[in-house]
């Protein structure tokens, strides 16, 4: 089996000064090469769900309640990944099924390019509901444009509050 080695080792993410998000800060394992060893199994965090060969962790940082992120405990098996897809399509058609949600977004960040932080693939999934954001909905392409995060909200929020 071939071993994809993308990104930093154990240590501080931020790499750019004007980095909004705050765990790019924290010092953390980013790209593990077992699972035990991964910031979700390694810490104090329990996962909401554990099988096998995946587990789902609730997002330490959500864009809205419900974010969840499902991650296979095998770190180089595409297969595994595409299990957790599968298992995340499960959980919202559900959700959906059930009233909870009135759909749902899934989606994967693959190397720093791609705004990758913690190298060990996971698939996130953003429950939705109608209303949830300002104006008609964006999909995949800006999936939650209130993310706190986003340096154009932090800004905003920093220009407002010097306002009052």
């Amino acid at each position: 089996m071939v071993s994809i080695s993308l990104g930093r080792m154990v240590g501080n993410m931020n790499k750019w000064e004007d980095e909004p998000y705050p765990w790019a800060n924290e010092s953390v394992n980013t790209n593990p090469k077992e699972f035990k060893d991964s910031v979700w199994a390694s810490g104090d965090r329990k996962p909401v769900h554990e099988e096998p060969c995946y587990a789902i962790y609730e997002d330490k940082y959500p864009v809205k309640k419900g974010h969840l992120l499902f991650i296979p405990k095998t770190k180089d098996a595409p297969g595994m990944i595409g299990l957790c897809f599968q298992e995340a399509y499960r959980k919202g058609t559900e959700m959906v099924n059930e009233g909870k949600i009135t759909g749902f977004n899934l989606g994967m960040n693959f190397g720093e390019s791609a705004g990758q932080s913690i190298f060990w693939p996971h698939v996130h999934f953003i429950p939705r509901t109608d209303g949830d954001q300002t104006g008609r909905p964006k999909g995949v392409r800006r999936a939650y444009p209130d993310d706190p995060y986003q340096s154009e909200n932090i800004k905003k929020t920093k220009k407002h509050k010097e306002e009052s």
